[in-house]
């Protein structure tokens, strides 16, 4: 089965478009919180994972909870300096976000999936971007909150998501050839968004020779 990356300028909706795909095919939503906690348990450090605490759901640890348990992933003794750390959280991310992708039936949002997954035959890759205004106003509307709360969560996002892509990937994030699909919800209706997303994904895994909407096990 295939799976899907979502990355997206903060406040696009790429958490409800991971949502609305996840309904359709019945896949599973993977986002930073969920990477995050999967790299705390398997004591990678970083500054990153600092405010990360929440808990990963039992379907996703128990997928991944060999690859943990097994503890292959850094055997030798850790390197001192800060890119050793970023080198070891690259191949965490690597050994994780590459189970998925071969197990298939997962929508990853955010940590990067989309440069990590960019070679993998079986990924398609999405962008969401929107027009700042339009996405403090996506914010204020979908969780009530002030405009200037919402002006401070996209300026925290946004630096977050680049910093990942510099700091971690020396990447630029918003690189049009490491999507198979970019979306402007500024330019059309967020349900015209999804509705394309989700019938290019049903023709990707066509061309997988894959059915659509058959839930993962």
């Amino acid at each position: 089965m295939a799976a899907i990356t979502i990355s997206r300028q903060f406040g696009a909706g790429g958490r409800t478009l991971g949502e609305r795909l996840c309904q359709r095919f019945g896949f599973r939503l993977v986002d930073e919180s969920v990477i995050d906690e999967l790299a705390r348990k398997a004591k990678v450090k970083g500054d990153w994972l600092k405010a990360m605490e929440k808990e990963a759901s039992s379907t996703i640890l128990g997928l991944l909870s060999e690859i943990i348990s097994m503890g292959v992933l850094y055997k030798g003794p850790a390197a001192p300096g800060e890119e050793s750390e970023r080198k070891k959280y690259r191949e965490f991310l690597g050994h994780i976000m590459t189970a998925m992708a071969n197990e298939g039936g997962y929508v990853l949002l955010g940590r990067g999936a989309q440069i990590v997954l960019r070679d993998h035959p079986k990924v398609c890759r999405i962008l969401l971007v929107a027009e700042y205004e339009d996405r403090v106003k996506f914010m204020v509307q979908r969780y009530r909150l002030s405009e200037e709360e919402a002006k401070k969560i996209i300026k925290e996002k946004e630096t977050q998501r680049e910093a990942v892509a510099t700091n971690i990937f020396g990447t630029n994030i918003d690189d049009p050839k490491l999507y198979h699909v970019i979306l402007n919800v500024s330019r059309m209706p967020f349900d015209w968004a999804v509705d394309l997303a989700g019938d290019f994904f049903a023709r990707f895994m066509k061309e997988l020779g894959e059915g659509e909407g058959a839930p993962n096990p």
